[in-house]
């Protein structure tokens, strides 16, 4: 399933419009068209802003369907599950937004400890 058809899949379980969608990511109508027909893909933080407001795990949107079954692993480890065709621009982009987010975190604990003291 395109990354299209599962934004339009989980906006359509929420009774959601694509107005609605593309007025609370403060985007037009037609660009949400565009990523729900795959003309346009949105980028790392808008598929972020997505997951949160339809209220659904970012990876639903990240990986395909296709999981494999490893029961070759019984050691743990990936419990047996092997999610492919994740992009590596995607994965690159989320541990730059994670890399901001903890620079973020670490000057807002040294803001708080100049309160604090």
């Amino acid at each position: 399933m395109s990354l299209g058809e599962k934004l339009k899949q989980a906006r359509l379980t929420k009774n959601f419009s694509q107005e609605y969608m593309a007025e609370v990511l403060q985007i037009s109508q037609k660009t949400y068209s565009n990523f729900e027909n795959n003309k346009t893909k949105p980028d790392f933080s808008q598929i972020e802003e997505i997951s949160k407001i339809l209220e659904t795990s970012i990876l639903e949107f990240l990986t395909d369907n296709s999981f494999q079954f490893n029961t070759h692993n019984n050691e743990g480890g990936n419990n047996g599950f092997v999610i492919n065709n994740v992009s590596e621009k995607l994965i690159e982009q989320y541990e730059l937004r994670i890399k901001k987010l903890e620079e973020e975190n670490k000057y807002l604990k040294s803001l708080l400890d100049k309160f604090v003291k």
